[in-house]
């Protein structure tokens, strides 16, 4: 999880304790392809908090007798989070691991810079495509079965990501990117969820 870029894109919708944080990633569907560690989430708030990126806004008593810290983004961490969010769509490598966070916030980026970059990464997945089709074509009569298949996965998943990253950045170069219907939501999903 990268817990700089997912703590502020949160905190762009309000001012939330950690606890709510988390609970809008899980909303999210973070838990369907990254753990929201409880420890990373808490120790990264108090790195953000220190370097000024967000700052405490108020406290809040809680029934057991504690005090949870509500927390507000920085104009400060709102242009981190620009730079984080647009580097994760210049990043190589699988789509797996470099942008399902930064698609949770994708209505918050530059769609012009990020049109471009992906641009840039799908030229860059056909150049690793034909790549991956020369080594097939030279080694395949020396290869083990399981080094033929491990061929044919890498195969298929840069295909199967430069058809995902295409169909991206015909969204986001016809302007088709929208938040969700209603943010409010997020906060409510899960006691929803828990009460079936």
């Amino acid at each position: 999880m990268k817990a700089e870029l997912v703590i502020l894109g949160v905190l762009h919708r309000g001012n939330f304790h950690p606890y709510e944080i988390k609970r809008r990633l899980v909303n999210a569907m973070m838990q369907c392809y990254t753990e929201v560690d409880v420890g990373t989430l808490y120790y990264a708030i108090r790195q953000l908090a220190k370097g000024r990126l967000i700052r405490p806004v108020s406290r809040e008593r809680v029934a057991r007798g504690g005090v949870r810290t509500v927390y507000a983004i920085t104009p400060q961490g709102k242009q981190r989070f620009q730079q984080l969010l647009h580097e994760c769509f210049a990043a190589d490598g699988p789509v797996s691991h470099t942008l399902y966070e930064a698609l949770l916030f994708l209505h918050l980026g530059d769609l012009r810079l990020i049109g471009n970059l992906l641009e840039r990464r799908i030229k860059k997945q056909a150049e690793a495509i034909r790549k991956v089709a020369v080594v097939r074509r030279q080694l395949s009569p020396f290869l083990a079965t399981g080094g033929l298949h491990l061929l044919d996965h890498l195969n298929a998943q840069r295909r199967l990501d430069q058809t995902f990253l295409s169909a991206l950045r015909t969204d986001v170069i016809a302007g088709a990117v929208h938040d969700v219907p209603d943010p409010r939501r997020l906060g409510v999903i899960e006691s929803k969820r828990k009460s079936r």
